[in-house]
């Protein structure tokens, strides 16, 4: 439903600058900025894209600020509707003031993202460039907001557009197929159709592949060391870290809980985790970190195995992990070269790493980087940002393998389950797009957004 009140927030961060920005947005907006400023001008000085120094007056008519606006006409603007930006001094108390007199006059208290939902629903945007919005502001990388900025000058949805025409067009042929019993009217559509599906499977497919390197640019990737008790994983942790975050010492178990800090890894955040020593222990608390380790481990992108250079290496200790793993072996400052060189020989795969003398950590790093599958650059890749993205892909790439699954089955093709399929792949494709959603699912995108925006 199109909204018909008039919304007011402040686009701009909360606190003391130069400049503030509050944001107006509806049918009101013109009449509540006249209502409320000052023109040295006589004539109507509020026109699309015009920008006017006001003087600000209260519900008494007091002056008590200098405001500089500019108008935008409906459809003309962010969200469709008339839209004014009200440049004032960035002092917390003028901007509250300018907006208690804006709601006084008519307006109300902007939701969170509301700006951006009423673009959504007045057609200024579809509902993949609306999370782009919040994706970019929320960015943490160059290569993240670059991604977004994609995303937000649809990329990824002028591809589903065309997924969508073409699956259309598939769906029409399929259902003539259906509709008329004569044979050999269309010779080529079991040929044309293969061909077709597979290159909506190979786009998907592509589509697909960079989510969890997207996710990781704008989440951040979390990696988590772990090892049995005194191994080095503390000491491990602050020389990445490049400051003491954890507290170390000569006996086991000084780390008892979930020990955090944030790095940045060619270019991407990655909270680093350290974890309690993997040992069975009969005390509560040691045992009460020990499943704390163990929690980290399986929601991790990446996890580190630490074992000492200077003690027995059990392979077994390398089997934590199911995904992404990297074995360490620390306290290479104890052993000879020739220890070095015999550890290297047996572990060809592993990185071997002095915390203390911070050799071997730099090699690290780019290890992690290239285990999780951080690219220095995301090239041309169509950025699938959020997870609601990435499910409804996965559907409709469900629907598409289905559908060429029974077209290149033996016997009759079923050709109404195979336009059963795609038409499942289209009510997705308009999932996707926004073009049929429910209210709990924009609730849900835009509840992450700020106010203003």
């Amino acid at each position: 439903m199109i909204p018909l009140d008039t919304i007011v927030a402040t686009a701009t961060p909360h606190g003391f600058g130069g400049v503030s920005v509050v944001r107006m947005s509806g049918p009101d907006s013109k009449n509540i900025i006249r209502s409320i400023s000052l023109s040295s001008k006589k004539k109507e000085p509020f026109k699309h894209k015009t920008v006017v120094l006001v003087r600000l007056i209260d519900e008494n008519n007091v002056p008590f600020e200098d405001g500089v606006v500019t108008f935008f006409k409906k459809p003309n603007s962010y969200t469709g509707e008339d839209v004014v930006e009200i440049s004032c001094h960035g002092n917390p108390s003028i901007v509250n003031k300018l907006i208690l007199i804006c709601c006084v006059n008519g307006a109300r208290t902007a939701e969170p993202g509301e700006f951006t939902k009423r673009a959504f629903l007045n057609g200024k945007i579809d509902l993949i460039q609306a999370e782009a919005v919040a994706s970019l502001i929320q960015s943490k990388t160059d290569e993240s907001a670059s991604l977004s900025f994609k995303m937000l000058h649809g990329e990824l949805s002028t591809l589903m557009k065309k997924i969508k025409k073409s699956l259309i067009g598939l769906l029409a042929k399929i259902e003539f197929e259906l509709d008329v019993s004569e044979g050999d009217l269309q010779p080529k559509l079991l040929g044309d159709a293969l061909l077709a599906l597979g290159g909506f499977r190979a786009i998907i497919e592509k589509a697909l592949v960079g989510h969890n390197s997207v996710r990781m640019l704008n989440e951040g990737a979390n990696v988590v060391i772990c090892g049995a008790p005194n191994v080095g994983k503390s000491t491990l942790l602050n020389s990445i870290a490049g400051f003491n975050r954890a507290i170390t010492g000569p006996q086991p178990g000084t780390t008892r809980d979930v020990i955090e800090t944030s790095v940045s890894i060619g270019g991407v955040p990655v909270t680093l985790i350290d974890t309690a020593g993997l040992r069975v222990s009969k005390n509560k608390i040691e045992k009460e970190g020990v499943l704390r380790a163990e929690r980290e481990i399986s929601n991790a992108d990446c996890v580190v195995v630490v074992t000492p250079a200077n003690g027995k290496i059990n392979i077994g200790d390398l089997s934590v992990f199911g995904g992404p793993l990297v074995h360490v072996i620390s306290k290479a400052d104890l052993c000879k070269k020739q220890e070095i060189e015999s550890l290297k020989k047996q572990f060809p795969e592993s990185c071997i790493v002095s915390a203390k003398a911070s050799f071997g950590v730099k090699k690290l790093l780019k290890i992690i980087q290239v285990c999780i599958s951080i690219s220095p650059s995301l090239g041309d890749l169509v950025p699938v940002v959020t997870s609601r993205q990435n499910i409804i892909l996965k559907k409709i790439l469900y629907c598409i393998q289905n559908a060429g699954d029974l077209l290149s089955g033996s016997g009759p093709v079923p050709f109404d389950l195979v336009s059963f399929e795609l038409r499942d792949a289209l009510n997705q494709l308009d999932l996707v797009l926004g073009k049929t959603v429910t209210d709990d699912i924009l609730d849900s995108v835009f509840s992450d957004f700020c106010v203003g925006k």
